[in-house]
């Protein structure tokens, strides 16, 4: 626990960073939901709006298999392992959402992880590439400061405008967005979709379940 959080008083550091490389202000704002989380885009209108960028997609992780930890001490994190990872179906299924944006031509300029072995290999499948962010941590064990922490940064992550043509993609977990926003992604691999509106602010704009990209 000491671990996370120090790692979180970098993170105030590492995301004013990642802000400034994003073209936000380079001050940290509180990110806050406007409106309600009913789907407003749904199917190919959302894919046309994605196809535009300005968006913040953030993705549950891939359908794991059935043996090993779903959590883990810090140190262990970086040991797959002792872990409960992504099983056969959920690596094809990572891969052919990866496979999906590529041909729809949606454009993913940065891509942030939590640091599971099973969110960094889903990220990895789907956009050739992963980042540890400790907000992104799977925050359903930690203390009630440690989560509101957590919590907070991640409100901030999801207000942050990604660079112009391009979406930010973040790979996590449940309880993550059910602690921002009351949000349940229900199935590995579902994909909820915000919209940064300025100001610290963001909306909700829809949801695709993983099977729908290639649609």
């Amino acid at each position: 626990m000491h671990v996370l959080l120090r790692e979180i008083r970098k993170l105030t550091y590492v995301l004013a960073g990642l802000l400034c490389l994003l073209g936000a202000p380079d001050v940290l704002f509180a990110g806050q939901l406007t409106g309600e989380t009913v789907p407003r885009l749904q199917g190919q209108e959302l894919i046309d709006a994605l196809k535009q960028g300005g968006y913040v997609i953030y993705f549950r992780h891939g359908i794991t298999g059935k043996t090993g930890e779903k959590e883990v001490a810090d140190q262990d994190l970086d040991n797959c392992a002792t872990q409960r990872n992504l099983s056969a179906e959920g690596q094809a299924q990572t891969k052919s959402i990866g496979a999906a944006f590529t041909q729809l031509q949606i454009s993913v300029g940065e891509e942030y992880s939590s640091p599971y072995c099973r969110c960094l290999d889903s990220a990895k499948n789907m956009f050739g590439k992963a980042q540890k962010v400790a907000a992104l941590h799977f925050a359903i064990h930690v203390d009630k400061t440690q989560r509101a922490e957590i919590t907070a940064t991640l409100l901030d992550l999801l207000a942050t405008p990604p660079k112009a043509g391009t979406n930010i993609a973040f790979v996590a977990h449940t309880a993550n967005l059910k602690e921002a926003v009351n949000i349940w992604p229900k199935s590995e691999g579902d994909a909820h979709i915000f919209k940064p509106e300025g100001g610290g602010k963001f909306s909700y704009v829809g949801v695709m379940a993983a099977e729908e990209w290639s649609k």
